[in-house]
């Protein structure tokens, strides 16, 4: 790209707005009433293909109020007057509901001062820039803020999403240098903000990528989450841990209560694989009631999978069938033994079942 400091210390910023490109660029435009009660939503469309609708506060133009554009008019006319250039529109409202025709004439020095730093602008170009208000000194600070080749078209976007060069400078001081405009654009659209960035670099977090730092926050990642993972010893996790806790609602409530019944240090993918199987306080208090406490996440995981309720330990524990291991029990679930069927088994006789003997005599139909 190239550099405007020496361009923009000779020339002096001021605009002139005339028609010496030629034919105007021209179309049809239509508003309808905001959810906003202070904006109306306008819809442009001009050329063969090419059209924009956003939401705009009427103060914004010259010569339209809010109470027009909300009403009834008859034939009037009123501008959008940007530094790119002046959009003039003409047409009516009925009922909130507004149409009519415009045609855009550029601003020659804005187009020629822009072409120092982004290049020749189409026409097109400086339409779009003038619908969203881009200013000439927001494209100067933009164009030197050390990113990556920046187009007018990425100039746009970054405006449209609050991308500032106050944003940019602060990232450039954690580390985030050359940065291209679709990572910008994506961590302001997901409020990937300075603070968030500082307090995770505060707790340890000095390597995180834009992506990674946009996930964290698409999925709720805030810096008091993060330091109460760090409050129970979970430091330096990856970035994709820390997003997977997140989408699976691993809370700190619930880490608390874990390590308050001696489950310390539980690796976030076990902590992720106890939540998705509704592995909760409810369930392992109830185990921890029957005695199995201690059970490891894999096993307490693999007992919810296949049904290992509660209700079927205690029921085999009155049977008389005792200090079954997690293993055994999953494999009695796993094929069919249940409480009813041992108590069946009891009533014709047999005695001193054990797990292994119930599994297998399941396995080969006895006594169905």
């Amino acid at each position: 790209m190239k550099q405007w400091i020496a361009v923009f210390a000779a020339l002096p910023l001021f605009f002139v707005l005339n028609g010496k490109s030629g034919d105007a660029l021209k179309g049809t435009w239509s508003t309808t009433v905001s959810e906003r009660k202070d904006k109306i939503h306008l819809r442009i469309s001009y050329g063969d293909d090419s059209y924009s609708s956003f939401g705009i506060s009427p103060s914004e133009f010259t010569g339209l109020t809010l109470s027009q554009a909300k009403g009834t008019t008859g034939d009037m006319e009123f501008s959008l007057v940007r530094e790119a250039g002046t959009i003039s529109f003409r047409g009516k409202f009925e009922d909130g509901e507004g149409s009519g025709h415009f045609n855009f004439v550029r601003n020659e020095k804005y187009a020629t001062d822009l072409a120092a730093g982004y290049g020749e602008p189409t026409e097109d170009d400086l339409f779009s820039l003038a619908i969203h208000g881009v200013s000439i000194d927001y494209a100067k600070k933009m164009a030197n803020a050390g990113l990556s080749r920046v187009t007018i078209d990425d100039l746009v976007s970054m405006s449209i999403h609050e991308v500032t060069p106050e944003y940019v400078a602060g990232l450039n001081k954690f580390g985030y240098l050359h940065l291209t405009p679709d990572d910008l654009v994506s961590m302001c659209i997901h409020d990937v903000k300075l603070e968030f960035i500082g307090g995770m670099r505060d707790l340890g977090y000095t390597r995180l990528t834009p992506d990674d730092l946009v996930s964290m926050r698409i999925h709720g990642a805030t810096v008091e989450f993060v330091k109460g993972l760090k409050s129970y010893g979970y430091e330096n996790l990856a970035a994709d841990d820390i997003v997977s806790m997140l989408i699976h609602e691993v809370s700190i409530d619930f880490i608390k209560y874990l390590d308050s019944i001696g489950y310390k240090g539980i690796s976030p993918d076990d902590l992720v694989s106890m939540e998705i199987h509704n592995v909760d306080q409810e369930y392992l208090g109830e185990l921890a009631a029957l005695g199995y406490d201690g059970v490891s996440p894999d096993d307490l995981v693999s007992m919810r999978i296949h049904g290992v309720e509660p209700e079927f330990i205690k029921g085999l524990t009155d049977l008389g069938i005792k200090n079954i291991s997690p293993d055994d029990l999953v494999s009695m679930s796993i094929h069919g033994v249940t409480v009813g069927w041992v108590k069946h088994l009891e009533d014709q006789g047999y005695k001193h079942l054990t797990a292994d003997r119930l599994v297998d005599m399941r396995i080969h139909g006895t006594d169905e």
